[in-house]
């Protein structure tokens, strides 16, 4: 047997590295487009004032009327020829008769008038004057908007039904004296916060916001509103909360009326409209075409 250890040489084949593929060009691609548009975003706010900015809050706030850009429903105050809310300079838009103008711009009066003589009424009122904090009134792109607002001390229904306290079922008799001598068609929708019923409960809170919403429309007519006159009565459940950070807020709880613009009660009509009988029979007839 030989002393001699034998040697043992490993040898190591070296590969060349793979290709490590393109999948990060992609995501690298998709965040430069999103910056991109981020920056774009900024750049177009930045041409929108301050009033225009408050009549897009507005209706992201409460779309209970209508669902339309903020562009269709919001008439530009600017200056510049075109009636977008933002200038991209260069465009300008089909021009309006003079008709259509005067009547915007008369109809615009007629619901500051209206507004007036609310607030006028609640001033005049030592009862009403009381709940005044609970009434926030404003002009709205989609009309004058009325709202009766919950609190904590001073409820404006019974608990969990649609009875209302008898100092609400006055002051909404006297908001109906008032809004009696518009002849714009009526939009009312019923709040609540999220507060629910138990879980197996038949009744929840999408009715009792449609109920006290009904409620409502039966007090304005006794204040005076004609039953044509009403468009919509709707119940949102707390969908639309008036306080976005506590859905719980007595102040979610509330009555919303609606004084319509002529736009709005168009665009409500084309909404809820049925299609003509005609044009139903011609599409069974010709249902290829």
């Amino acid at each position: 047997m030989s002393d001699e250890q034998s040697i043992i040489i490993k040898r190591i084949k070296k590969c060349p590295h793979g290709a490590h593929g393109g999948a990060w060009k992609i995501a690298f691609a998709d965040f430069m487009t999103a910056t991109m548009a981020f920056f774009l975003l900024l750049w177009v706010l930045s041409g929108v004032n301050d009033e225009e900015m408050k009549a897009i809050a507005e209706y992201f706030r409460d779309p209970t009327v209508i669902e339309a850009t903020p562009m269709k429903l919001i008439e530009s105050e600017s200056n510049s020829p075109s009636d977008s809310m933002i200038d991209m300079g260069g465009f300008q838009d089909a021009p309006k008769g003079e008709i259509e103008n005067l009547d915007g711009a008369k109809e615009k009066e007629q619901l500051e008038s209206t507004k007036r003589a609310l607030e006028q009424k609640l001033n005049e009122n030592p009862t009403l004057n009381q709940l005044k904090e609970q009434l926030k009134i404003d002009i709205t792109p989609n009309g004058l908007e009325v709202q009766i607002l919950d609190d904590r001390k001073k409820p404006m229904f019974e608990s969990g039904v649609d009875l209302p306290r008898d100092y609400a079922a006055n002051l909404l008799k006297e908001v109906g004296k008032v809004l009696a001598k518009t002849g714009n068609k009526i939009s009312i929708t019923g709040h609540t916060d999220s507060s629910a019923y138990h879980r197996n409960a038949e009744y929840t809170n999408w009715e009792l916001s449609a109920d006290r919403a009904n409620a409502a429309r039966r007090l304005l007519l006794d204040g005076g509103v004609k039953g044509d006159r009403i468009a919509q009565v709707v119940g949102l459940s707390d969908t639309v909360p008036f306080d976005k950070e506590n859905p719980y807020n007595p102040r979610n709880r509330r009555i919303s009326i609606v004084v319509l613009t002529k736009e709005a009660e168009a665009r409500l009509k084309s909404l809820s409209e049925a299609p003509v009988l005609e044009d139903l029979n011609k599409q069974l007839a010709n249902p290829g075409g």
